[in-house]
């Protein structure tokens, strides 16, 4: 039988032979030990020499192994992945949320705190943005909504493991929410052109197509969104929405027609810019 020990010695160190498993990083190997086996990282690598480990768990653990190695994102592997300090239930009905992603996040929390406001998360997917938002602004009223009945399951399931109150319902943008009433907006909306190879690649290729395809030049959801956004704001109220590193200057100009004033684009932790905001004046 083998080892745990062995185990790890043989599917973190090099490849000998053409036909040998696929391959994943050492970090991702442990990671998937963990989960299969349920123990934390230290006692995985802390694991006697002749602890054996159980055939079942073998194969299941070897299987994972060879579905990153096709690209399939950890997250869905392991069922969960960080965001904003918070653990989050994903699967593959919801992008993997991303940290630059938090930068949406940095940025409306930039407004000032006010007991009563009025928060929005127009397509929320798995509910990061607004979970986050509500950790952070416990006073907020937090609201989320989505198109997909299967991933508001998962973002109404991770309200309820954080023990966060967010109202959730299923719909578009902000077509259930009345005029001048909402004092932030925020969104990663589909924003990826629709012939982008990036696509296929791995790990978007296992994520929802249409929470990552933004039509032909990338800009059809953001362009629906921004004045369905404006029109919910109140005087002062806030949009911010997550885009693609080359649309700055298109989306910009998308806020400007819908008469949003005061308008910037955010640079992500890699000096893209990836976040456009802009204040209703009224």
């Amino acid at each position: 039988m083998t080892t745990v020990r062995a185990f790890l010695a043989h599917a973190t160190g090099r490849p000998s032979e053409a036909s040998g498993p696929p391959r994943c990083p050492a970090r991702e190997v442990w990671t998937l030990g963990c989960h299969v086996l349920q123990r934390p990282l230290a006692r995985l690598l802390a694991a006697d020499a002749n602890e054996p480990l159980n055939p079942a768990d073998e194969a299941r653990w070897r299987a994972l192994i060879a579905r990153r190695a096709q690209g399939e994102p950890l997250a869905y592997l392991v069922g969960h992945t960080e965001f904003w300090s918070l653990t989050l239930t994903v699967t593959p009905d919801v992008l993997v949320p991303r940290p630059e992603t938090e930068i949406l996040v940095e940025q409306a929390l930039g407004m000032p705190a006010i007991d009563g406001a009025c928060y929005l998360d127009a397509g929320t997917g798995s509910g990061a943005v607004a979970l986050a938002l509500k950790k952070e602004r416990p006073q907020a009223l937090v609201a989320a909504c989505d198109r997909s009945p299967a991933a508001l399951a998962v973002a109404r399931a991770n309200a309820a493991a954080l023990g966060l109150d967010v109202a959730f319902w299923n719909g578009s943008w902000t077509e259930a929410i009345a005029a001048r009433s909402c004092d932030l907006v925020v969104s990663n909306p589909p924003y990826v052109e629709s012939t982008d190879p990036c696509l296929d690649d791995d790990g978007l290729r296992y994520e929802p197509r249409g929470a990552l395809d933004g039509g032909a030049d990338g800009l059809r959801a953001i362009a629906a969104l921004i004045p369905a956004a404006a029109r919910v704001l109140r005087p002062g109220g806030r949009l911010l929405i997550e885009h693609g590193a080359e649309q700055g200057g298109p989306v910009r100009s998308l806020f400007e027609r819908a008469g949003l004033a005061d308008i910037a684009t955010h640079p992500d932790y890699a000096g893209h810019p990836r976040v456009t905001g802009g204040l209703w004046h009224g």
